[in-house]
């Protein structure tokens, strides 16, 4: 099969779906036939998600809870089993940037916000995931975590998020590993800037700053993230696991020298250009 009908009727439960990627990509999974079943912390943004889905002709659930909370992430993955009966895809996405600072600068409490949102939560997310997938008698299988370029690029300053995308980078290759042999691949993403809610109210300074560290030249879009999870769920991705995959404009390829060609380009590219 060279197409996306292998996901038809899939089980999926996204954390941090009602904004930014983990809506679109709970858009994305439900336009192609997946049953979704989305967490949030805000019950008027998830069910604002939810109406989309169904206004187009999809099917999504939407379970209120945080996912530093062990209950909740039960809850959300045992909500998806008792509605129906499976589990096929995880996709742990919910997570939070802290403020620029230098280390010494952080606080204790600060930190274990950032690591029980961005990495605790994808060990819960997964443990959870993977014994419902167990338990249902589930096949074709998949994990897909939501990481970052900070994952495998440091910034300065930004110690916190890139420590907790560090690990989720390893705690990924590792799941890979343990259930290789299970019918579950285990991959993850890693986003570069991609214009969500965070960017959209940003100062233009900040865009711009941003925007000049990619060498494509513009913000990524949260649909170009999604359709990357849907190749992940499909059964065209079965023989990708432990797969590190940076949709990020080629941030992380290099450093850019700005050097002009000795023949420039002779075509219009002009329609790339970024807003």
């Amino acid at each position: 099969m060279t197409d996306f009908r292998s996901v038809e009727g899939k089980i999926a439960v996204i954390t941090g779906a009602t904004s930014g990627i983990g809506r679109e990509i709970a858009k994305t999974f439900a336009a192609n036939g997946m049953k979704v079943v989305i967490g949030g912390r805000n019950p008027e943004r998830g069910a604002k998600v939810v109406d989309d889905i169904v206004r187009n002709g999809g099917e999504a659930t939407f379970v209120q809870g945080d996912v530093r909370n062990e209950e909740d992430v039960k809850k959300l993955v045992a909500t998806a089993v008792e509605k129906y009966g499976k589990l096929h895809v995880m996709v742990n996405n919910a997570g939070v940037t802290p403020a620029l600072k230098a280390l010494h600068e952080y606080d204790l409490a600060e930190f274990n916000r950032i690591t029980e949102s961005n990495y605790t939560a994808v060990f819960t997310g997964t443990k959870y995931a993977v014994q419902a997938m167990l338990d249902t008698g589930s096949r074709d299988c998949s994990i897909i975590n939501i990481a970052s370029a900070s994952g495998l690029k440091a910034t300065e300053c930004f110690g916190l998020y890139d420590g907790s995308k560090h690990a989720v980078v390893g705690l990924t290759k590792s799941c890979a590993l343990d259930y290789a042999k299970h019918d579950i691949t285990v991959n993850a993403i890693c986003p570069g800037v991609i214009d969500t809610e965070i960017f959209a109210n940003a100062p233009k300074e900040v865009r711009e700053i941003n925007m000049k560290a990619v060498p494509i030249g513009r913000f990524g879009r949260p649909e170009e993230i999604s359709y990357m999870a849907l190749f992940l769920a499909s059964d065209l991705a079965r023989f990708m696991t432990g797969s590190i995959v940076t949709v990020d404009g080629g941030y992380t390829g290099g450093d850019q020298n700005n050097m002009p060609w000795q023949t420039p380009d002779p075509r219009d590219l002009s329609d790339l250009k970024a807003e």
